[in-house]
């Protein structure tokens, strides 16, 4: 129940209070510190001076800059000095050439580099502060401050692997042997930059080229796959036809399956073979063939591209033989020199006789086999039965225990029966008849010798090792010695010599 005081109660309350004041303490009073004896026993330290800001460094015809972990030349250009595009590439050149450096892109964290720049000269924008180069302050309005972003591929710190060197190196070539593949193309080269009223954006030209496509588009290869998710939508925001490439560069077949793919050719075909010649074929194999048009096949227009790798590089006898049947060869630098002989003693023999005989001398000539011609064989030598039965060998000659006897038996009955005889008495025989080429007599003489070998049509080398390849019909032996030994009784003509003497064979004519 609320109690209610009259106000001359209330009255006499106060003044009573008033006579007699409480005071409480939260320590005993001797301990109680007032502010001022505080300050006056322990004084505060007075505010340091501000030192003064540095005035904004102008723009004079030379600038020094001290290289930091994870810069490279196109990203201090563009944080430093605002400089994108074509003007970072020529104040690039004269980096280079001013500071002695042999590659731009390898920059010694703690150097100095001298930055020539002209202030004067058309085009080129006012040295900007760091502050200022990462946010640049725009006019100020009534609502409030707009800000433009400065957005730049990211920078590796790393040392960079023998892969993404390799990858490195692959790019760039892409970079010289695009041309050859759409010649004529117009410059991409605004591709790279992007400015508008919120951000500026910038990309290192080496590290991100920019190909032409078939129809005028533009291919930003991005081979390590580093630009960010916001730039690559960034790029397709101001250019939706722009196709970005992110294939690893370092597997070459893949990496250019994928620029072909964004090339936007009528058609492109992978692993082509293409053969000249009948009897005699010479086979070129190409990585890819590209077809521009549809019309491309009808025109003889037809372009060949071959990455070779640690193969040979094409010879120009076949470069050559290609461009007068309507193929273009683009072909990528070769890391193996093209080598003319080998130590393994590569052989090949011609034998354009048709007598049996000849064929025959050749065959064992080229076997490196030594014989004794007409020679007289008796049957019943040593029998000591008065009876003296000679059979006339044709070429005789013995190896690995064996003797061997080359007959002139035309398979009647009085030769089988002879032959049967020289069989039994330890004679290994090989009938020559009048009919015989080199495709019969190499068979027997390969059968009765037990070496690996048969006539058909051969190849000389791998068509995939060295990218080019010789198929022709002969007889391939594997030479005990070491190399091969090829014989055709068909016409080599002057440009498969050429080839095969690349390729390691000594040529003989039998």
């Amino acid at each position: 129940m609320p109690v209610q005081l009259e106000t001359k109660h209330l009255g006499l309350a106060l003044m009573f209070l008033a006579a007699f004041p409480l005071t409480s303490y939260s320590i005993e009073k001797k301990f109680e510190l007032e502010p001022a004896t505080l300050a006056r026993k322990y004084p505060m330290p007075a505010p340091a001076p501000k030192a003064k800001q540095p005035a904004p460094q102008k723009a004079t015809g030379t600038q020094t800059y001290k290289v930091k972990r994870g810069d490279f030349i196109y990203k201090v250009l563009a944080r430093e000095y605002g400089l994108t595009g074509d003007r970072a590439v020529a104040v690039a050149r004269r980096v280079k050439s001013a500071n002695h450096l042999s590659d731009i892109k390898r920059l010694k964290v703690g150097s100095t580099l001298v930055i020539p720049i002209d202030p004067t000269a058309q085009g080129t924008a006012k040295v900007r502060s760091r502050r200022a180069a990462k946010v640049a302050a725009t006019k100020t309005s009534r609502g409030g401050a707009n800000t433009m972003m400065v957005l730049q591929a990211p920078a590796g710190q790393q040392a960079p692997s023998r892969a993404s060197l390799a990858g490195a190196e692959a790019v760039q070539q892409a970079s010289h042997v695009w041309p050859q593949l759409i010649p004529n193309a117009p410059s991409v080269k605004a591709q790279l930059d992007y400015l508008s009223g919120a951000f500026s954006l910038s990309l290192d030209p080496e590290k991100y080229p920019i190909l032409a496509t078939q129809d005028g588009g533009a291919i930003l290869v991005d081979a390590d796959g580093t630009l960010p998710p916001l730039v690559k939508n960034l790029l397709h925001e101001k250019n939706p036809q722009l196709s970005i490439v992110s294939e690893r560069a370092d597997n070459p077949r893949a990496f250019y399956r994928a620029l072909l793919g964004a090339a936007r050719f009528y058609s492109f075909e992978e692993d082509f073979l293409v053969d000249f010649g009948a009897e005699c074929k010479v086979t070129v194999q190409a990585d890819f063939k590209i077809e521009k048009s549809q019309d491309s096949l009808l025109h003889q227009d037809i372009t060949l591209l071959k990455i070779p790798g640690k193969r040979p590089a094409t010879p120009q006898a076949l470069v050559r033989l290609l461009a007068a049947n309507g193929f273009k060869l683009v072909e990528t630098p070769s890391s193996a020199p093209i080598i003319t002989g080998r130590p393994d003693g590569n052989v090949l023999y011609q034998i354009p006789e048709k007598d049996p005989r000849t064929i025959a001398d050749a065959l064992l000539g080229a076997l490196g086999i030594r014989y004794q011609a007409d020679k007289n064989i008796d049957l019943y030598a040593g029998d000591n039965n008065g009876v003296r039965l000679e059979v006339p060998a044709y070429r005789y000659f013995e190896m690995n225990g064996n003797r061997y006897v080359l007959a002139r038996f035309q398979g009647d009955p009085l030769g089988d029966s002879l032959t049967n005889l020289l069989e039994a008495k330890g004679y290994r025989v090989i009938q020559v008849q009048d009919q015989d080429d080199l495709e019969s007599l190499s068979d027997k003489l390969l059968n009765r010798l037990d070496i690996s070998g048969r006539y058909g049509e051969q190849d000389l080398w791998s068509v995939w090792e060295q990218g080019y390849g010789v198929r022709m019909p002969g007889v391939m032996i594997n030479d005990p010695r070491g190399g091969r030994i090829f014989i055709t009784d068909r016409k080599v003509d002057p440009l498969v010599q050429e080839l095969a003497k690349l390729n390691g064979y000594r040529q003989e004519v039998r």
